[in-house]
């Protein structure tokens, strides 16, 4: 291994372990019990943490034999979760964060800064990760479609609860204001007057729908600047 690479792997290292502490950091702080595991938060967070252990651990095994066990089937799974805490970055960002009781800084620096470390820096130094050295990922655009899945499976697990009887904060269907279809915009209302902490006074569908799109045009601007960076 050439010295240029060698340089590479222990930044790439170095910025997986940065986002493993920040996200661990996080969770210590922001769940609280078994209801924190239906947030897309805390799962996004745990998923990512189990594959940057991998990656770790891989990356190190490579630094000190040169040889790399990690296969295009890791290399899936760390881009879909990349693409998980993406979403937990920028709906907290631009969505949950400003609609906070809060406000957005507020809402990051509450309980010790957990919120912090799970919706800032853990998912920004995971994606930094991603995006500037995983140039082992032999990278395909119909991967973007396969970002659809974990929003999905988590919508659908979400609503499944919902219709057991679930509620979050009493009254919600949902761990979050966009997807709360009990809101009295529901499924396909239209209402920006209503905007609160239960709902973003736009119908869940839309926002469903809007999400994913936005998810598979993530997916394919990561694969792209995934493969020029291998060119």
């Amino acid at each position: 291994m050439s010295t240029t690479n060698k340089k590479s792997l222990i930044i790439s290292i170095v910025l997986k372990s940065i986002s493993l502490v920040a996200s661990l950091y996080g969770l210590i702080f922001t769940i609280d019990n078994i209801m924190s595991f239906t947030f897309f938060t805390t799962l996004s967070n745990v998923a990512l943490d189990i594959i940057l252990i991998i990656f770790i651990v891989l990356d190190i095994i490579l630094l000190k034999t040169g040889k790399d066990y990690k296969n295009n089937k890791l290399y899936i799974l760390k881009f879909l979760m990349t693409l998980s805490i993406t979403l937990t970055f920028l709906v907290y960002m631009l969505i949950l964060g400003p609609t906070s009781e809060d406000g957005l800084i507020g809402a990051y620096f509450r309980n010790h800064a957990g919120s912090f470390g799970v919706h800032f820096v853990g998912p920004l130094f995971a994606i930094a990760d991603f995006l500037l050295f995983d140039k082992g990922f032999k990278s395909k655009k119909i991967y973007a479609i396969y970002a659809v899945i974990p929003p999905l499976c988590y919508v659908g697990f979400v609503y499944l609860l919902a219709l057991t009887g679930v509620r979050w904060y009493q009254t919600m269907t949902a761990p979050y204001n966009f997807l709360n279809y009990n809101a009295p915009t529901g499924w396909f209302g239209w209402d920006l007057s209503r905007m609160s902490t239960e709902t973003l006074g736009i119908g869940v569908a839309y926002m469903i729908i809007l999400l994913l799109l936005i998810f598979i045009g993530i997916g394919l601007l990561y694969l792209t600047i995934n493969k020029q960076k291998k060119n």
